[in-house]
This record gives structure tokens, C-alpha cells and sequence, in this order.
């Protein structure tokens, strides 16, 4: 299984490399039916490339026919041809490069925003203790602790609003600024930049990665910033001296008292020095100042470094278990799409029939409908000769949707598309009583059943084809082809009494 990136850039380090063998080898690989394979791991870049390259043929299909027939011979697996085909396309149009752009436009955000952090941090309390001024000290700690005490509550309540609802809104975070920030940076930003930005958000949504990626970025730089707050605050008390005192003008000192008896529990009991709340009536001294700098700087590790310690393992092991369970949702529409046109490309097998080898049984109710969706019938006219006339009338009736295969694989990707973009549909296939059933008929019925919820075939006779008409024909292959789960219709009252039951 594949495991995350350092923290913080997670496009910097990918979980898997972009290629774990060479072309050549698996090339030579034989092809494997995708349901007989274990989906491989997938890595976080993989994922948002074909994110991305989705997003880009929102506005048109790519023309990607040599990317496809690479995909489908170096992969095996829905998974596998999908992303094989996103880096291929990824690379052909320059998102690999701007990906390295990407990278270094994450570093450069990440030092800004640490900067940032630590302005937030300490920077009002080093101005507040550099005035020269009596400075109270109660101000002085939510100086310190003000604005990032309220960025991590509102973490806090967005973990929370996550655990009970998927789609919980993500507020503004320095992870977030970070993505956004480095996919503007002058110099840096491409012409699908914003596009692979889009991409990476999707994917995170997807994944249900943004809470602890976010988080963990987010959570990084506090740390850090809060380190240099600490070493910002040493160096400010050992070299000068401020006086720290508890005065105020309109504050009674029994708030003073009971502000020091709350912010001072947790470091008294982890043996840090507290100042007495005697100090808080007492006039300004070089003793109490003392007190409370270390009380400041015990505040500072207890409540600003720690706490993003703390939630900084969290995510980090959060994310560890979200990532080595990564895998792409091929139940997408547009995944779907991707894996009909790849089904529609398998090349049908060589069978010896004297040595045949067992086929497989007909895959059916793998497209099933959701609870409470609404039936559909879909009537297929396969290769039907032109003296038929075309589908019955009072079948036509019955069908929401009409389809004509005329041999094209045009056609067949097209329907197969259809088919996988609105999953559930109930179709029934007609074909001429006349022809004799082949590889490529049966290949045919597979993709459709695997893109509906129930399939069946009903042979239609040719007046002029006489004795030619032969639909029992049809119905021992379908038995001898393993294609059991397609219902044979043998008559068009057979065919018109299963679309009035499937239409509910």
C-alpha cells in the first residue's frame, strides 16, 4: 500500500514514483481481467493529475487515442489504466513540469506563512514588551495567545463538524493559504497551475484528506513559529529588563487574581514557576517582574507549542491511515466513461474450442440502482439489418431510451459511455434472428451487462431471411458463452412483458 509524504508538501515527496517499472516490462505483461486483479495503491499526485486532466476535458474531450492504448497495455486494473493514462496526458501537456513549479512554489508559501505565524504569534507581544511601558501582563499573555488560540478552536470545531458530516465547510487555514499562495507566485505560476490547484482540492475532498493534510500544514507552522516565540522571548528576558505588572484602569484585582489562578494551574502542575497572586495588588518590582516572564514563557510552551504538538501527531497519523488506503473513485461518471471506452478497446480473446478454457459468468448487478431511483429501460437495436425496418413500434413504447448499433466503435463507446454516466438502467438488446452470435456480440453483451443493472436479448426474425431464422440459435450460445445472467426473450411478448416488469 502506498504511504504519505513528508509533512506539510505532500506534492513534494509522491507516495509512489511515477513509474515503479519500465515501460518495456510491463508492456510484456499478459493482460488480466481488472475484476481478477487487486486495485494497486495509489499515490496523492496520481490521484489529483487525474483530477486534473478531468477538470481540463470539462471543456472538451483531449485527444488521447495513444494515451489510451498505452494505458490499456501497460495496466490491468480500472484503477491503473486511469491513472496510467492521466500521467501520459499529464506529461504530454506540461502538467509534470508545472507539478516541479508547484513544489517550489510550496516551499517559498510555506516560509512566507511562517513568517506570518510568528508575526501573529509573538509579534504584538515583542512590540507591546519593546514600548518601554509598564505593560500588563495579562494583556502581554493574549497578546501571545489570542489570535492562535482562536485559530486552533476553530480547527477544533471544524474536526468535529467533519465527524458527523461529509461535506462540513473548510474555513481558512495556513494549509489552505499555503496551496493557494504557491499556485500564485509569480514566475512560478503556469497556464495550468490553477488547474492542478483544483485538482489537488478534489482530490482531498474525495479522499476526505483535507481535515488532517490542512490540518498538518496548518499545525507545522504554529509549531515552528511558536519555537521561534520562545527563543524570541529568552533572548528578550535574559538581555533586558521589562517591568510586568498587573495594573489596570477600570479591571478589579480580583479578575487579575482569578485570571493568574486559571492560566496558572496546568504550569504549576507540571512544576513550572507561578507568580503568587499576592503579586497582583503589589506594586511593580524587579521580583515580580521575573515571575511572570516565566510564567509568560511557561504559558507559551503549555498553551501555544504544546497544544500544536499535540494536534500535529493527530493529523499526522490520521493522514498515515488515510494514505495507505488511497484508491481512486472509479464510480464517477467520468471514470466510468474512462472505463467503458477501455472495456470497449479489449481485444477479444482467441478461444480454441477444443480446448476451451471456462468462461467466467456474465457480470450482472454491478450497476445496480440506488435506493428510490427511478427505473429505466433502454432499447438497443445491435447491427440489425436495414430490411427489419428497425425496433418494434410497441417496444419502442416502452423504452425511455433508444440506442442503434451499427457496428462502429463509435457507437459502442458512445452507448457504453451513456450507459456508465447514469448507472441502474434495465436494457434490452435486439438483434437479427439470421446472424450467427460471435466473440464480438458476446463481448458486447459483457460491457452492457456490466453497465446495467439486468440485461436480456431478444433475436427478431426477417421475413425475407426465411429459414435463416433460427433464434434457438441464440439461445444455446448464450448458455454455452456463460452469459447466464442475460435473459433470453424468445418471443416479442417475452421481450414486451420484460420491459413492462422492469419498468416497474
Amino acid at each position: 500500500m502506498s504511504r504519505p509524504g513528508s509533512i506539510g508538501l505532500f506534492f513534494t515527496s509522491p507516495i509512489l514514483p511515477a513509474h515503479s517499472s519500465c515501460a518495456s516490462c510491463r508492456a510484456r505483461r499478459p493482460a488480466i481481467s481488472p475484476s481478477a486483479t487487486p486495485t494497486p495503491a495509489a499515490s496523492l499526485r496520481e490521484i489529483t493529475l487525474a483530477h486534473a486532466i478531468r477538470l481540463m476535458e470539462e471543456a472538451g474531450a483531449l485527444d488521447d487515442a495513444s494515451e489510451m492504448a498505452q494505458a490499456l497495455a501497460r495496466q490491468s486494473s480500472e484503477q491503473g489504466r486511469i491513472l496510467q493514462r492521466a500521467r501520459l496526458l499529464a506529461r504530454r501537456l506540461g502538467l509534470l513540469n508545472e507539478w516541479d513549479r508547484l513544489q517550489t512554489g510550496l516551499w517559498i508559501a510555506a516560509g512566507l506563512l511562517l513568517v506570518l505565524a510568528y508575526l501573529l504569534a509573538g509579534g504584538l507581544l515583542t512590540r507591546v514588551l519593546g514600548s518601554g511601558q509598564t505593560v500588563n501582563a495579562a494583556f502581554a499573555f493574549v497578546a501571545m495567545l489570542g489570535v492562535p488560540g482562536l485559530a486552533l478552536l476553530v480547527w477544533l470545531v471544524w474536526a468535529l463538524a467533519s465527524a458527523f458530516s461529509r461535506e462540513a465547510a473548510q474555513p481558512w487555514s495556513l494549509g489552505q493559504g499555503m496551496l493557494s499562495l504557491a499556485a500564485r507566485i509569480p514566475g512560478l505560476r503556469g497556464p495550468h497551475t490553477l488547474t492542478l490547484l483544483r485538482g489537488a482540492r478534489a482530490m482531498l475532498r474525495e479522499q476526505r484528506l483535507g481535515l488532517w493534510v490542512f490540518g498538518a500544514i496548518s499545525h507545522a507552522l504554529w509549531t515552528l513559529a511558536f519555537g521561534l516565540v520562545l527563543v524570541t522571548l529568552l533572548l528578550l528576558f535574559s538581555f533586558q529588563a521589562f517591568q510586568l505588572s498587573w495594573e489596570t484602569t477600570i479591571l478589579d484585582a480580583h479578575f487579575f487574581e482569578r485570571f493568574l489562578q486559571i492560566t496558572g494551574w496546568l504550569p504549576s502542575q507540571l512544576g513550572f514557576a507561578v507568580p503568587a497572586q499576592a503579586l497582583v495588588k503589589a506594586p511593580p518590582s524587579a521580583a515580580g517582574s521575573q515571575a511572570i516572564a516565566w510564567w509568560l514563557l511557561a504559558s507559551a510552551l503549555l498553551y501555544g507549542l504544546l497544544p500544536r504538538v499535540v494536534a500535529l501527531v493527530v493529523c499526522l497519523v490520521m493522514w498515515r491511515r488515510r494514505a495507505s488506503r488511497l484508491a481512486l473513485d472509479t464510480r464517477d461518471p467520468y471514470f466510468r466513461r474512462l472505463v467503458a471506452r477501455f472495456a470497449a478497446m479489449a481485444p477479444a480473446p482467441v478461444i480454441n474450442t477444443e480446448h476451451a478454457a471456462p468462461r467466467p459468468p456474465a457480470s450482472q448487478g454491478l450497476r445496480a440502482r440506488s435506493p428510490g431511483q427511478t427505473a429505466r429501460t433502454v432499447l438497443i437495436g445491435y447491427e440489425l439489418p436495414d430490411d427489419l425496418g428497425g425496433p418494434p413500434a410497441d417496444l419502442l413504447a416502452l423504452a425511455d431510451h433508444i440506442h442503434t448499433i451499427r457496428g462502429s466503435m463509435a457507437e459502442r463507446l458512445a452507448l457504453l459511455g451513456a450507459l456508465a454516466a447514469e448507472p441502474g438502467a434495465d436494457a434490452l438488446v435486439l438483434c437479427s434472428a439470421a446472424a450467427s452470435p460471435d466473440r464480438g456480440a458476446e463481448r458486447f453483451l459483457r460491457q452492457v451487462g456490466e453497465q446495467t443493472a439486468s440485461c436480456a436479448l431478444l433475436p427478431l426474425a426477417l421475413e425475407a431471411a426465411g429459414a435463416d431464422n433460427k433464434p434457438q440459435r441464440w439461445a444455446d450460445w448464450l448458455a454455452a458463452s456463460g452469459l447466464s445472467g442475460v435473459t433470453f426473450c424468445a418471443t416479442l411478448e417475452d421481450a414486451r412483458h420484460w420491459l413492462e416488469t422492469h419498468r416497474g
